[in-house]
């Protein structure tokens, strides 16, 4: 049975020890385990840097109808982002940091770009986690042919 207030002096290495400490074998569990709880919190939620879209929980553990109605309300959002780009662009931009922005990195500096990417990496994952639960699959290149084209014409400006 542990004993709870053992010295350190009985759980060092040169002396012969019967006891352990339970503090110190919960520390070194604890040890053990911070590589994991470490990993685990460093995956965040959103747009990776490599272009991927990690879903939230809630949105993997989805249906098939709410990740239909998720899917096509973001075909919607992707929609309407050429013409929200395209009068963001005709616009001067409201801030010191969007201007700096747009200077060196031109239309890709637009917010309405940076949404489009955000969303349409979203829509893939979506796709991705209907796959995976075996729903009936949306044809989301077809979906967003049109708007593509079209961001890409702003992309060029």
């Amino acid at each position: 049975m542990p004993y709870f207030d053992a010295p350190l002096a009985a759980i060092t290495l040169r002396r012969q020890a019967t006891v352990k400490s339970v503090r110190t074998i919960r520390c070194l569990v604890l040890l053990a385990g911070a590589p994991c709880l470490w990993s685990c919190a460093s995956a965040k939620v959103g747009l990776q840097g490599d272009g991927n879209y990690i879903l939230e929980r809630s949105e993997q553990s989805a249906d098939c109808q709410g990740l239909y109605r998720n899917i096509y309300g973001r075909i919607q959002i992707l929609k309407g982002l050429p013409a929200k780009a395209k009068v963001e662009l005709a616009t001067a931009p409201p801030t010191a940091f969007s201007l700096f922005g747009r200077l060196f990195s031109g239309p890709k500096g637009l917010d309405a770009v940076a949404e489009y990417n955000r969303e349409r990496a979203h829509a893939y994952a979506v796709q991705r986690a209907m796959g995976e639960k075996k729903c009936v699959a949306v044809d989301l290149d077809r979906e967003l042919a049109e708007v593509d084209l079209e961001m890409s014409q702003v992309r060029k400006n």
